[in-house]
């Protein structure tokens, strides 16, 4: 297996633990100052920052050029990349909604809870269908010079801000509640 496509797999690895710790977070939210607000906000803001503008994009370069070779359906492709965008406007959507919720103004914590239910949902979707279609499509055709493309195209050179060794001190307090979550030794 290509070392691209190894770390598109650890990076839904990774997003499983974030989804997992999503969905085991209290409904919601009575107090702006309780901790499961901050982790929410870190989760969302993580989720729209990087996933969203580097690994998303990736994926959808990779099902381009999986059409271009008639290695991928036309309807498959556009269904990543309508997942794709999907979760970003939901992402940035539900990121508006929390700071109204937090707020008390502009929307519910019932609806930031729910939002946020149906956006963990629509990434493991998303993550699935990769993986039976998207990912195994691409180890059958791709040749050096196709990943070489894939990776040219990646113009993201930043590293994962929360699964790396050296998470950013903005998501440290995420890192380490999906590592107790996990019940990992994955403590940077």
């Amino acid at each position: 297996m290509h070392n691209t496509l190894q770390a598109l797999l650890a990076a839904h690895n990774n997003l499983r633990r974030l989804v997992a710790l999503l969905e085991r977070q209290p409904v919601m939210l009575a107090d702006p100052d309780d901790s499961h607000a901050g982790l929410l906000v870190d989760a969302l803001t993580y989720l729209t920052q990087y996933p969203d503008t580097g690994h998303h994009l990736m994926e959808d370069h990779m099902a381009q050029r999986l059409l271009a070779c008639n290695a991928l359906d036309h309807a498959e492709c556009a269904e990543i990349e309508a997942q794709h965008a999907t979760l970003a406007r939901q992402g940035r959507a539900l990121l508006d909604g929390l700071e109204g919720a937090l707020r008390k103004d502009t929307a519910s914590g019932e609806w930031v809870s729910m939002n946020t239910r149906l956006y963990a949902e629509r990434l493991r979707h998303n993550m699935a269908v990769e993986e039976l279609v998207l990912f195994p499509a691409a180890q059958r055709t791709f040749i050096d010079a196709d990943w070489q493309a894939i990776e040219a195209a990646n113009l993201r050179e930043t590293p994962d801000p929360l699964f790396n060794t050296h998470v950013q001190t903005q998501f440290k307090e995420l890192h380490h509640a999906i590592a107790m979550d996990a019940g990992c030794d994955c403590e940077p």
